[in-house]
C-alpha cells in the first residue's frame, strides 16, 4: 500500500489569544484613592482600577511562586512582569453603586517634626480632618482580559484574588461566571450614557524593577505609571451631601 503523505497534515498552532472574562462578588464596602488624592482628603474610584488589578494579580504570583524561583528571580520575574503588563482591562461595574461620603477627626504624626530646628519645640501630633469616601457595589463586578495566550495560568492566579483598592475590601471570586471567548465581551462605549473616571494603567514599557518598593530604582509618572480617561457606563441618579448612587446602563 502506498504511504500517506505527510504534506496533508496542517499543523495547527500551538496557542492563540484569547480573551478572559472573570466576575467577582463584593462582600465588602470598596474604597481605592484616585490618583490625584492628597493624604487627608481623598475621593474614591468606583472600580478598580487596570494598575490595581495587574498588582493584586503580581502579588499573588509573587506569593506563590515567588519562592521556587529563588535562584533565577530576575529572569523569571522579568518575564511574568511582561505579560501581566500587556493586558488590556475593561472593568464593567456592578448594577447599582453608592458612594458614601465620610469626614473623620484624628490625631497623626507630624512628619516634619524629626526634620525640624532642634532648637525650637516642635509637636509631633497634630489633630487633623480627613475625607474618605466609601463604595457600596451591588452586583457583580465583571474583569476582562487579554488578548494573551496565558489564559489558564491567569485564570489560576484571578482565583486566589480576594480584595481590590485598600486592604479588607474583600471580593469573592465567582468560578462558574468565567468566560473565555475570541473577543472581549464588552468595551467602553462613550456614545451611552457613561461617567468618567481617570484609570491608571502600567507603562507600555515599565520594568519590574520601576515598581517594585524594595528597588532603589524610582517609577516615573506618564512613563511607569500612566493615566487616563476612563468611560464607565453609569448614570448619576440620585445625589445627596452624603451619597451619590449611580445605575449601570
Amino acid at each position: 500500500m502506498p504511504k500517506r503523505s505527510n504534506k496533508s497534515k496542517r499543523s495547527l498552532p500551538e496557542s492563540t489569544e484569547q480573551w478572559l472574562t472573570v466576575a467577582y462578588k463584593p462582600v465588602s464596602l470598596f474604597s481605592l484613592k484616585r490618583s490625584d488624592a492628597t493624604s487627608m482628603a481623598a475621593r474614591s474610584n468606583l472600580v478598580p482600577t487596570p494598575y490595581a488589578i495587574k498588582m493584586a494579580v503580581l502579588k499573588v504570583l509573587l506569593e506563590n511562586e515567588g519562592f521556587a524561583h529563588s535562584t533565577d528571580f530576575d529572569a523569571w520575574i522579568n518575564n511574568e512582569f511582561t505579560w501581566i503588563r500587556d493586558l488590556q482591562i475593561f472593568v464593567q461595574p456592578p448594577e447599582r453603586l453608592i458612594v458614601n461620603r465620610n469626614g473623620y477627626k484624628l490625631r497623626y504624626y507630624d512628619q516634619t517634626a524629626d526634620k525640624a530646628d532642634k532648637n525650637r519645640p516642635t509637636v509631633p501630633m497634630q489633630d487633623g480632618f480627613v475625607f474618605r469616601e466609601w463604595v457600596y457595589l451591588e452586583g457583580n463586578l465583571q474583569i476582562c482580559f487579554g488578548p494573551t495566550v496565558k489564559v489558564e495560568e491567569l485564570q489560576q492566579l484571578l482565583a486566589q484574588i480576594n480584595y481590590f483598592g485598600k486592604r479588607g475590601c474583600f471580593f469573592q471570586y465567582l468560578p462558574d461566571a468565567t468566560q473565555i471567548t475570541a473577543t472581549p465581551q464588552f468595551t467602553p462605549q462613550p456614545n451611552q450614557s457613561f461617567i468618567v473616571q481617570l484609570m491608571d494603567d502600567l507603562g507600555a514599557k515599565t520594568k519590574f524593577s520601576k515598581i517594585n518598593p524594595y528597588s532603589n530604582e524610582k517609577a516615573q509618572l506618564d512613563k511607569d505609571r500612566v493615566i487616563q480617561t476612563g468611560f464607565l457606563p453609569l448614570e448619576l441618579v440620585a445625589s445627596s451631601a452624603k451619597y451619590d448612587l449611580y445605575q449601570r446602563k
